[in-house]
């Protein structure tokens, strides 16, 4: 009986390593970067309208959009030229990153990682009802 509480408790701290692995991962990568939008794309199969959308969005509100994560779960980002500031939270697991408005705790977008590395980052985003891929890179 021992045995089975020691390997369960043993099993939920390596599940709980992981879990904090990741978003320790994701806070590396991440901070103190700016990471400009070079691409606005939809995800999965879609159509000509849909693709025209991301191309409207992506020469018209992303145009020279950038993001930067500070340390202290603060965002610096800028749209159409029109900087803003909010607070995030990266899940535990390193793969959703929930974006508030500064003063306020009621999430306002909620961001699915696809990919990130030292230079590019890829995240879903559901916007006005439009599902959609912002493909970042940051300044080298």
């Amino acid at each position: 009986m021992n045995s089975k509480y020691a390997f369960i408790i043993g099993l939920c701290s390596c599940i709980l390593l992981l879990v904090s692995c990741g978003r320790a991962k994701t806070e590396r990568l991440l901070l103190n970067k700016k990471w400009e939008v070079y691409d606005v794309t939809a995800p999965g199969n879609f159509d000509i309208e849909t693709y025209n959308r991301a191309q409207d969005l992506k020469n018209g509100f992303y145009k020279n959009a950038w993001f930067q994560f500070l340390p202290d779960s603060i965002f610096i980002t800028s749209f159409s030229g029109k900087p803003d500031t909010g607070k995030y939270h990266i899940n535990s697991g390193g793969q959703t990153i929930s974006l508030y408005p500064l003063y306020s705790n009621k999430m306002y977008e909620e961001i699915q990682i696809q990919k990130l590395d030292a230079h590019f980052f890829d995240f879903n985003t559901l916007i006005a009802d439009f599902n959609m891929t912002l493909h970042l890179k940051t300044e080298k």
